[in-house]
């Protein structure tokens, strides 16, 4: 394995994802726990960056307004996607409130993570249909 990023909506999958990837042994870190995200929805750079600087394997789980600036230390980035019913739906299963997903979806370009990155890291785009 190598540093990936799973990101993507909330009611994406990722923490779903992520568990799986656990499971088979890698390391990883959900930053929806243990205060890796500060407010304003940002990661905490000086702990990213250790952790990135440590772990030439690990997969990290999470969204947030600054994570483009790591993405030259990963060598995947994987945004999943699902429609937005199925978000909505997901979300209003398991919380939080709908209006909360709905409000970062304004925030979120059609398209977002997706692009190029400074390494030439892989960025690939996963939809559920389901």
């Amino acid at each position: 394995m190598a540093r990936v990023l799973l990101t993507g909506m909330s009611g994406a999958g990722k923490s779903t994802l992520l568990a799986a990837v656990a499971r088979r042994g890698h390391p990883s870190i959900d930053t929806d726990y243990d205060g890796w995200e500060l407010p304003g929805t940002l990661w905490d750079e000086p702990r990213m960056s250790t952790l990135l600087a440590e772990h030439t394997t690990i997969a990290v789980s999470g969204t947030a307004q600054n994570q483009g600036r790591f993405y030259d230390r990963f060598e995947h980035v994987i945004y999943l996607r699902v429609p937005l019913e199925i978000l909505l739906h997901r979300v209003r299963v398991r919380g939080p409130p709908a209006s909360e997903c709905s409000s970062s979806i304004g925030r979120m370009p059609p398209n977002s993570p997706i692009g190029s990155t400074r390494n030439g890291s892989t960025a690939l785009r996963v939809s559920d249909r389901r």
